[in-house]
């Protein structure tokens, strides 16, 4: 019976793979916008470790995909789910986005989707849990005309007869009057000879929120200090300028502006472009969603007991839920501080009697950092920033000083949402340049949990980036993770590769209740001594190694080819705790030895095309192969996106994949997805989908067919 009970399990993961589980997570922290020498970079920060892979297209597009690897960790037991989205902040300079996130079980990937086509460029983080999106500025029109002595003020917008203006309106006109004033006043400065009432009327206006006048501010005000000999700042402007506007209408001016200063190098790199003052301001983004998910199995399974032969037939509906989601965010920004409080929150209410409801608050903190002064204090539940935090966790983290020396500490209690108590810890790190070395003391219960010193490294330039991690538990007298990932682009080609040892799962006094009969520490410590307990945690944890090598390059202008191979390797487990006596178990439990799962390898192959058939359109299609003591298996997906010109878009998927396991039993699946989704304005969006999952199993003593129908429907709004 052992190949029936190996298909009743490979089908129960089956169907908790489309059916969220308990331990569901929402994979995406954060999306933020800089002002840099490059132009405005949209970090993109999740809640684990990831590997950025690939992305496509390459440079431009309406929609972008970024293909990533989930990296093992302390939390990676955790299902990322499908379909969760960011809003982007506002901003004058670039379209805004949304991030949604797809097929985190199979292919994880992030999709974006600008208001317009924008140019950008795709990097990993520095920090190993991050994805950077540099976008340029909107291009605008290229003159050369002689260089003029005044600004041309441009008159003041004119409303449309007879329409009512919206609030967002209605602020964007006084902003124009306001930026307005102040150019004419800079205008009559700079006439004058007045350079410093010049430089101080356009500085003025450059700390409005951006306008119909920022772009013209930002060029004057370089010529203004130009005119009062402040040489260097001046270079520092019209280098910002062509940053920003590299195809604006003033840049063949402002290149020969900056030509004339004493001493500039037109295109010479500058290190650092802080991002534009603005005044103080006032905004809250973010969305609403909700979701009805339905799905029914059936299964029909015949097997073979002693000579005889049963033929079973379930059905049941498997799914019926309403997922609803608040992600909320305010800010306020001002000369010298930024805040924000960030509320993010899902309700699954299950319409089913054997499944239960439940509502998670995934972030709800305070946040306040300098901008003149840099520190930075956030409390409230959080994702873990590093330092040698698992997961999530309820706290205050805090941090004071700049790039070059920069002090953190934090302190919480760990939400995994796991039974038992919570483990409580408290950290301190220090951030020298690419170097950052931590210390964090964690306990569960009054009992130590972890105690480990640690070091990362992080580095980042146009075309390489590197992060490393060293994890030492002290009181397990054990490394806990060492890991090593890096991108580089080499002409064409971008490679990436990662090297990674880790406990799995991380080291934690909590390992030993894997098995027992208590979900508390201290009721183990009842019948064993403490150093018992950790030698009985080390016993059920693994050593997983894995390496990784990925490339992809270009195949002329509207393809794509990038492929990858992994080996991983993740050690046995002996036989643990005490057996049971006369049938009463042990606290500690008992659990019988779990053999390597040897070596497995893996090779995959991916193509991507795009604007094969329209404008905007991806296509992509794969092929994984894989093999290990206990399964040789096979994977294919293709995919397709289309984007219509009427707010319609429509998304369709293939997969197909077939296992044979060590008993010698076949695993086919089949699964086609079709999606179709609407826009209404910039604000709402609808979509449903729909799907059928066939899984054929035929082995030596059962076989089996499982069909699964899956439809989704939902309702989400942006503000």
């Amino acid at each position: 019976m052992k190949s029936y009970s190996n298909f009743r399990r490979v089908c129960g993961l089956l169907l908790m793979s489309v059916v969220p589980a308990i331990t569901s997570a929402q994979p995406l922290d954060d999306v933020t916008l800089e002002y840099q020498s490059q132009g405005v970079v949209a970090t993109i920060r999740l809640t684990g470790p990831v590997q950025y892979l690939r992305h496509f297209p390459e440079s431009h597009g309406k929609t972008l995909e970024i293909n990533y690897d989930r990296v093992a960790g302390a939390t990676s037991a955790e299902i990322w789910v499908d379909g969760e989205v960011r809003k982007s902040p506002s901003s004058g300079l670039i379209p805004s986005f949304t991030v949604t996130t797809r097929d985190q079980q199979t292919k994880p990937r992030l999709v974006i989707e600008f208001a317009r086509e924008a140019e950008y460029s795709v990097a990993a983080g520095k920090d190993g849990r991050s994805l950077l999106v540099t976008i340029r500025p909107e291009k605008r029109q290229v003159s050369d005309e002689p260089l003029p002595f005044l600004p041309a003020v441009k008159p003041l917008p004119k409303a449309a007869a007879g329409a009512t203006p919206t609030a967002e309106q209605a602020a964007a006109a006084d902003t124009n009057m306001q930026a307005h004033a102040l150019m004419v006043q800079g205008r009559d400065a700079l006439a004058a000879k007045n350079n410093e009432a010049a430089v101080d009327a356009l500085n003025k206006l450059l700390l409005l929120p951006p306008n119909d006048y920022t772009q013209d501010g930002q060029e004057w005000i370089g010529v203004a200090r130009d005119r009062a000999g402040q040489d260097a700042k001046a270079k520092v402007e019209y280098d910002l300028y062509l940053r920003l506007y590299p195809d604006g209408a003033g840049a063949a001016r402002v290149a020969k502006r900056l030509a004339g200063v004493a001493g500039a190098e037109v295109g010479k790199p500058m290190t650092e472009v802080a991002e534009p003052k603005k005044k103080s301001s006032l905004m809250t983004y973010g969305s609403v969603s909700t979701r009805y998910y339905y799905g029914r199995s059936t299964i029909e399974s015949t097997y073979t007991f002693n000579n005889a032969v049963t033929t079973d037939t379930l059905s049941l509906t498997d799914q019926s839920m309403l997922i609803t989601s608040v992600d909320a965010s305010e800010r306020f920004r001002s000369e010298d501080t930024d805040a924000r409080l960030v509320f993010r929150d899902v309700d699954t209410r299950n319409f089913l009697s054997n499944q239960p409801s439940r509502n998670r608050v995934s972030a709800a903190y305070g946040e306040i950092k300098g901008r003149a002064q840099e520190y930075l204090v956030r409390v409230g539940r959080q994702s873990s920033m590093g330092g040698g935090v698992l997961g999530r966790f309820d706290g205050l983290t805090g941090a004071y000083g700049n790039q070059d020396l920069r002090v953190n500490g934090v302190a919480g209690s760990l939400v995994d949402y796991s039974q038992g108590s919570k483990p409580r810890f408290v950290g301190a790190s220090v951030d020298k340049g690419e170097f950052s070395v931590y210390a964090i003391d964690q306990t569960v219960e009054g009992v130590q949990d972890r105690r480990a010193l640690g070091a990362e490294y992080r580095y980042f330039d146009d075309k390489r980036s590197a992060f490393a991690l060293l994890d030492y538990d002290t009181y397990f007298k054990a490394v806990n993770a060492a890991q090593f990932i890096g991108t580089s682009r080499l002409n064409e080609a971008t490679v990436n590769f990662m090297v990674d040892h880790r406990k799995a799962p991380s080291l934690s006094i909590r390992n030993a209740l894997n098995g027992a009969s208590t979900s508390s520490v201290n009721a183990l410590l009842q019948t064993m001594s403490a150093s018992s307990l950790r030698d009985l945690a080390l016993s059920r944890t693994a050593v997983s190694n894995m390496g990784q090598v990925g490339v992809t390059m270009p195949l002329r202008e509207k393809w794509q080819a990038g492929g990858d191979v992994r080996l991983t390797n993740t050690t046995g487990l002996p036989t643990s705790g005490a057996a049971p006596v006369n049938g009463i178990p042990a606290p500690e439990g008992y659990l019988e030895e779990i053999p390597s799962r040897g070596l497995e390898k893996s090779l995959t192959g991916q193509i991507i095309g795009s604007g094969l058939y329209r404008q905007g359109d991806i296509w992509s299609g794969s092929v994984t192969l894989s093999t290990s003591s206990a399964v040789n298996g096979r994977f294919v997906y293709f995919y397709n996106h289309t984007q219509f010109n009427n707010g319609w878009s429509l998304d369709s998927s293939l997969q197909l994949s077939g296992y044979k396991d060590q008993y010698g039993g076949k695993t086919t699946r089949t699964s086609p997805m079709v999606r179709g989704a609407y826009r209404i304005r910039e604000q709402l969006y609808v979509d449903v989908d729909c799907g059928y999952e066939y899984i054929g199993y035929s082995g030596v003593q059962m076989s089996s067919k499982t069909q699964r129908f899956s439809l989704s429907t939902g309702l989400r709004w942006d503000f």
